[in-house]
C-alpha cells in the first residue's frame, strides 16, 4: 500500500493515484457536479456582496446619525410665535381661495420642508433663526450663523426639498389607499412647489445648491426669471428679480471677503450635482405623471 510518504518512487509533487474500491472501476469514482461548483461560487459572491452592503449600511447610518438633532433647539417664545402666527395667516389667506383641506395639507408639506432645512442647519452646528410662512409662496428659515462653505450651504439647501418630497410622497400614498382626490391635489402641490424651489435662482434653495456645483447655473436661472418678467410683468416678479440681484451681489462680496467659502472638491461637486439633478428629474416625473392622473380623474 502506498502510504503517500516521500520516496524515490513517490517524489513530492507527484499525484498519487488512489485505487478504486473492490468492484468499482476508476470511472465510477464520484465527481463534483457542475451545479455544486456554481452554487459554491454563488454563495461566495453573495457573502462578499453582503459584507460590502453591511459596510455601506454602516456608512449611511453614520451619515444620517449626524442628522438626529432637535431642529427647534434654541427656539424661544418669539420664534414659535412667528412660526405659528405666520402659519395661521397663510392658512387663512389661502383658504379664502382654495378648499381648507387642500390648504392645510399644502402648509403641512411646507412645514416639513422647512423642518428639513432646520435639521440640516443644526446638524452643521449652526443656529436657526426664524421660521416664517408666506401665503401662496411657501416659507423660509433664517440662519443666525452662516454656513462655513458652499458645500455645507448646498446640503442645507437640499435638505428642505428632500423632506418636502418625502411629505408629498406620503400624500400620494394616502391617495392610493383612500382614492380621495384631495390627497392627490396635495401631493401635486407639494411636488410643484419643491420643484420650483430647485430653480437655480439666488434666494431659492436651487440657488444655494447650484453654487456648490457651478455658479454659471445662476445665469440660466436669472435668464429664465428675466424672460418671465418681460413676458408677464407684475410687481411680485419685479420684487423677486430685485431680491435675486441683491443675493448675487452679496455672494460676490462674500467671495471677495472669504475666497475659501467656494472651495469645493470635485467629489463634493459630483455628490451635490447627482443629488440635485436626480431630485429635479424625480420631481419633474412625479409632477407630470400625477397631473395627468388628476386630469383623467376630473374627466
Amino acid at each position: 500500500m502506498d502510504s503517500g510518504a516521500v520516496t524515490p518512487h513517490n517524489p513530492i509533487g507527484t499525484p498519487i493515484d488512489h485505487p478504486a474500491l473492490p468492484g468499482q472501476s476508476p470511472t465510477d469514482l464520484p465527481k463534483r457536479h457542475p451545479f455544486a461548483k456554481f452554487f459554491s461560487g454563488a454563495a461566495i459572491t453573495v457573502a462578499f456582496v453582503l459584507l460590502k452592503l453591511k459596510a455601506l449600511i454602516l456608512i449611511v447610518f453614520d451619515f444620517f446619525r449626524g442628522y438626529a438633532v432637535n431642529p427647534f433647539e434654541g427656539f424661544g417664545l418669539t420664534q414659535f410665535a412667528v412660526a405659528g402666527g405666520s402659519m395661521a395667516l397663510s392658512i387663512w389667506a389661502m383658504a379664502r381661495k382654495y378648499p381648507l383641506p387642500l390648504v392645510v395639507g399644502f402648509v403641512v408639506i411646507i412645514l416639513i420642508h422647512e423642518i428639513g432645512h432646520a435639521v440640516a442647519i443644526r446638524a452643521k452646528g449652526l443656529q436657526a433663526g426664524l421660521m416664517v410662512f408666506i401665503p401662496f409662496i411657501g416659507g423660509a428659515v433664517t440662519l443666525k450663523d452662516q454656513p462655513r462653505s458652499a458645500y455645507d450651504d448646498a446640503q442645507i439647501g437640499l435638505a428642505g426639498p428632500i423632506a418636502g418630497t418625502f411629505a408629498s410622497l406620503v400624500a400620494l400614498q394616502l391617495y392610493k389607499w383612500t382614492d380621495q382626490p384631495t390627497y392627490l391635489s396635495i401631493a401635486i402641490a407639494g411636488f410643484v412647489v419643491n420643484l420650483i424651489n430647485l430653480l437655480p435662482i439666488g434666494m431659492l434653495d436651487g440657488g444655494r445648491i447650484s453654487a456648490a456645483v457651478t455658479k454659471w447655473m445662476w445665469v440660466f436661472g436669472g435668464g429664465a426669471l428675466i424672460y418671465k418678467v418681460v413676458k408677464q410683468p407684475n410687481p411680485l416678479m419685479l420684487l423677486i428679480v430685485l431680491l435675486v440681484a441683491f443675493q448675487v451681489y452679496l455672494s460676490i462680496l462674500r467671495e471677495k471677503d472669504d475666497k475659501s467659502f467656494y472651495d469645493v472638491t470635485i467629489s463634493q461637486r459630483v455628490f451635490i450635482a447627482i443629488a440635485y439633478f436626480g431630485l429635479v428629474i424625480f420631481l419633474g416625473h412625479q409632477t407630470y405623471m400625477n397631473v395627468n392622473r388628476w386630469v383623467a380623474l376630473m374627466k
